[in-house]
């Protein structure tokens, strides 16, 4: 990331946390564009994302966020972290990835075979190509979703509202809300809370209201939580959060988006250049 891709997403309430930003790359191959809802943190890593929404911290180590969609509110998520890896067939008489074609320029001695077999080899890539687009999709990341240090997820799952999912978890397939998965593969451990107390919590997405739905909440009482915010938000009290968000180009440059996605003129943050009298009235006495 530029410096100045750094410095204008710091003006705006993204901050960084170990980091300079020179490693963090937005995309994971070629730089992409990415919409963020401010405050949130990233770290070192790959995030090849469309969206991260507010509060969330993300990234650290060896982190590679890819074919991500959207990573919801108040999440916590530890370092090394990866996400959506390709994936070979399986069924075919060999998983080798040559076999889709475009390896000729890592290794010019297939060129003969590919121009003898190109038409088998068409059918190898389209084949796969179908089969990825239609199996696979994004992976979808809920809100207060707390994930561990070198958890694997894999292309295309959904991770619900809430969940937990213990380090160095492989998940291959959906979390559902609420719960608590872990192990290779990673499997139900069990619900973190009774299944009334969950269905409140999905009822009343405390997390589209933000702060002030938590006003007055008893962190540590899972009752008395939901009662208050169940309140807050029958009262008035709490109001539909508005998160800024900020958009990242794939050119480095920043603006602020509307979430029509139209662009919002952004406040200018640079300091007013100073004039010769503000010069003058910085020297020391003894240098007048």
């Amino acid at each position: 990331m530029k410096p100045e891709t750094k410095a204008q997403l710091e003006t705006l309430g993204v901050s960084f946390s170990g980091t300079t930003g020179a490693d963090v790359h937005f995309g994971f191959g070629a730089t992409r564009s990415l919409l963020l809802e401010a405050p949130c943190q990233l770290r070192p890593g790959k995030f090849d994302v469309d969206r991260i929404g507010a509060y969330t911290y993300l990234g650290g180590g060896a982190t590679v966020f890819r074919h991500m969609a959207t990573i919801g509110r108040f999440c916590s998520i530890a370092s090394n972290i990866i996400t959506g890896q390709v994936e070979h067939p399986p069924y075919f008489l060999s998983a080798h990835p040559m076999f889709q074609g475009g390896w000729e320029t890592t290794w010019p001695e297939i060129n003969g075979f590919y121009q003898d077999n190109a038409d088998t080899i068409q059918k190898s890539s389209s084949t796969y190509l179908d089969e990825q687009q239609n199996r696979f999709g994004k992976i979808r990341v809920g809100n207060d979703v707390w994930i561990g240090e070198g958890v694997f997820l894999r292309r295309g799952i959904k991770i619900g509202d809430g969940a937990i999912i213990a380090s160095r978890s492989v998940v291959v397939s959906d979390v559902p809300p609420f719960s608590i998965f872990g192990g290779i593969p990673a499997k139900l451990i069990r619900l973190r809370f009774d299944v009334e107390i969950v269905v409140e919590l999905k009822r009343l997405r405390w997390w589209d209201y933000g702060l002030s739905a938590l006003a007055g909440v008893d962190f540590t009482d899972i009752e008395q939580a939901v009662q208050r915010i169940d309140d807050n938000i029958r009262t008035g009290r709490a109001e539909p959060m508005i998160p800024r968000l900020v958009r990242v180009h794939a050119d480095g440059s920043v603006t602020r988006e509307s979430e029509t996605g139209e662009t919002v003129p952004m406040a200018n943050t640079s300091p007013p250049t100073p004039t010769m009298a503000d010069n003058i009235a910085r020297l020391p006495e003894k240098a007048l």
